[in-house]
């Protein structure tokens, strides 16, 4: 790249991040993309086999649901709570949600064993008051994890139950929030609040790191530009919405984009290549671990996959080839998120 190119791209990048829509939340964002294309398919949702078609509309209706219920709870304006993320589009609707309900949200993974300590020491520091999980999903049963911290967390007076059921637990199922008769709130009521919450994210210490929705907003503004050249690819995501990489990388990028975005849960290799086949060319959100094995199966080369969008860390083990997709090496780092072709 010459530096004139590398120079326009710069400022093309700054003017991408200053576009008016990150001066608003992800409620606005969500409100905007079902207005042209209500019947359009936002996410699909393939979990235990069980697929779940969500249109532009679908989302904009269970987020009206979600912040009704929400706006029912015990829950002061302002309130931490902790979203634990199972792959979907139901997170991402609690996130947006509990944003639209003046909540301070954080994400983090499901309370697997290796993650059960951390998000015990999270919720326990931020002094939630709610904490939104799967009871059940993928085989696992996550009741006893739950329950674990709820007793060690003496904020907590709200449990929300984002797949199966929990006794005592609030039901924030998708089947809740879509049944006809779940009250909803319109988003726009809650577009001129000044006041917007940043979204956080847990690491695996159970520390947080906070982004604004404006900066989340531009990265993945950002992110889209980067990848335009996948044009209207569907984008496949092998992360949960549980980290602020993946949260961009996935859904903002894709409402941003106008492309549908599918999830998968359990992951097997199987039905991984299955879904691909089935989706055509496609937008892949992946590990930096397993671009190799992508280059050895042949998949970054033979029209596969548009673009890859890689988190997390590690050294991109791939050849410099002509024939391959663009890859996009996605961090969040102390105070920005950076993009780099690999």
């Amino acid at each position: 790249m010459t530096a004139r190119a590398a120079v326009f791209e710069k400022e093309e990048a700054a003017l991408v991040r200053a576009h008016p829509l990150t001066q608003f939340g992800f409620d606005a964002l969500v409100a905007g993309a079902a207005r042209p294309r209500p019947g359009g398919l936002a996410f699909l949702d393939d979990v235990d086999g069980a697929v779940d078609h969500v249109t532009y509309a679908d989302l904009y209706q269970r987020v009206g649901a979600c912040l009704s219920k929400l706006r029912a709870l015990d829950l002061a304006r302002g309130e931490r709570i902790l979203i634990c993320s199972p792959s979907g589009a139901q997170a991402f609707v609690a996130l947006v949600g509990a944003l639209a309900a003046g909540l301070a949200p954080t994400l983090a993974p499901m309370p697997l064993p290796q993650w059960r300590a951390a998000i015990a020491h999270g919720a326990k520091t931020l002094q939630i008051g709610a904490l939104f999980a799967p009871a059940q999903i993928c085989g696992l049963d996550f009741e006893e994890a739950l329950l674990d911290i709820a007793a060690d967390t003496p904020s907590l007076r709200v449990i929300g139950a984002l797949h199966g059921a929990l006794d005592g637990a609030a039901d924030f199922s998708a089947q809740a929030l879509a049944a006809q008769m779940s009250p909803r709130v319109p988003l726009s009521e809650d577009w001129s609040d000044d006041e917007r919450f940043d979204v956080g994210a847990l690491d695996e210490r159970g520390n947080v790191r906070f982004a604004s929705q404006g900066a989340l907003l531009g990265a993945a503004l950002d992110l889209v530009r980067a990848t335009r050249a996948a044009r209207e690819a569907p984008i496949l995501s092998l992360y949960a919405p549980s980290s602020l990489a993946a949260l961009v990388a996935g859904p903002l990028a894709a409402l941003l984009a106008g492309a549908p975005l599918h999830f998968l849960a359990p992951f097997t290799t199987a039905r991984f290549l299955e879904t691909l086949d089935a989706l055509g060319s496609t937008r892949l959100i992946a590990p930096v671990s397993i671009l190799a094995d992508l280059e050895r199966a042949g998949l970054l080369d033979n029209g596969a996959i548009a673009a890859v969008i890689a988190l997390g860390d590690g050294a991109a083990c791939v050849g410099d080839s002509q024939e391959r997709c663009p890859i996009i090496a996605l961090r969040a780092e102390e105070d920005a998120f950076v993009l780099r072709r690999l």
